[in-house]
């Protein structure tokens, strides 16, 4: 069992992978993140896709999520990189769809509710922050 600070740190690991990803600059709508911009380098978009991937939902093993949690984070990862294989097309498609920042956020949102945060969710924001009673 985690303790509670183990808890928020790999909450914390999970939101930075799943902003660094997919949400550094938000254009209307729609957000970049590193994934999004390797997408275009043929081969290094797919490993960083795979490793980022394999952090969040590692992560979220570690911080005891719901099978069916970290299944649905795991195909929105696997879907993201084997689409964005395909050559020019697959790369539009990493920029729209941002799948490190969706299930990172369903991490999150498990892992807040394990922790007993309210609005457990929430995007992948800093929500423990400001609502947890552990500072």
């Amino acid at each position: 069992m985690k303790t509670h600070l183990e808890l928020r740190s790999i909450r914390q690991s999970v939101a930075q992978v799943g902003r660094l990803s997919d949400g550094l600059v938000q254009i209307g709508p729609f957000s970049l993140g590193i994934d999004g911009l390797l997408s275009w380098v043929p081969g290094l978009g797919d490993v960083y896709s795979t490793l980022a991937g394999g952090v969040i939902v590692l992560q979220g093993v570690r911080a005891g999520v719901p099978g069916p949690v970290l299944g649905r984070a795991a195909l929105l990862i696997a879907v993201r990189t084997l689409v964005g294989a395909v050559p020019i097309a697959g790369s539009a498609f990493a920029d729209l769809f941002t799948a490190h920042k969706w299930a990172a956020g369903m991490i999150v949102a498990a892992i807040d509710q394990r922790l007993g945060v309210a609005g457990a969710t929430q995007p992948i924001t800093d929500t423990l922050a400001t609502k947890s009673p552990v500072a």
